[in-house]
């Protein structure tokens, strides 16, 4: 009889915690999907592609300036 009843309990535990995964998921999934998810995705994107040009123009104009630092008049 107590393990039926162990085995109820972890069941009902385990569908509980599911639950609880399943929901927040949901929540996380309604909130993309949202008009201000979207457009806080989308602003996020494009500050990550405005931050990889600005390092790809910063490390362009510090590979011209070694090589203009490295000429015959500077050495």
């Amino acid at each position: 009889m107590f393990t039926r009843l162990r085995w109820f309990a972890y069941g009902s535990a385990i569908t509980l915690g599911a639950t609880v995964v399943v929901v927040s998921k949901a929540r996380a999934m309604r909130e993309r999907l949202d008009a201000q998810g979207v457009a806080r995705v989308s602003a996020n994107v494009a500050a990550d592609g405005i931050e990889i040009v600005g390092r790809k123009l910063q490390r362009s104009s510090l590979r011209v300036a070694t090589d203009e630092g490295a000429g015959p008049d500077n050495g």
